[in-house]
């Protein structure tokens, strides 16, 4: 005799033991359910969660580029305010430079 007809042999002469062996069924099937269910709720959370990231760095995007280009205006205007300075600035901007590379 195997243990399932011995199982089902002792359910059979105790009603006890078949509801507990029911409940335990039904425990493990809302155990399965509720598996999936976290399982299904974690990625929808991880997805949500890249797309506020996705979003936000967008936003930073978007605001690093409006600096930078407020940034370019502003030199392009000192530059335009004044132009002998400017030059004079790059001279000698180009020759340390040049110093630094020849070592």
């Amino acid at each position: 005799m195997d243990l399932k007809n011995t199982t089902a042999a002792v359910a059979n002469s105790n009603p006890d033991l078949t509801a507990i062996m029911a409940d335990l069924a039904a425990l493990r099937a809302d155990l399965a359910k509720l598996a999936i269910g976290a399982k299904a709720s974690t990625l929808t959370a991880a997805e949500a969660g890249a797309l506020q990231m996705r979003a936000e760095a967008g936003r930073m995007y978007d605001g690093l580029s409006d600096a930078g280009k407020k940034s370019v205006t502003a030199v392009e205007q000192k530059i335009d305010d004044h132009p002998i300075m400017s030059l004079m600035l790059a001279f000698a901007l180009g020759a340390i430079g040049s110093r630094l590379l020849a070592r």
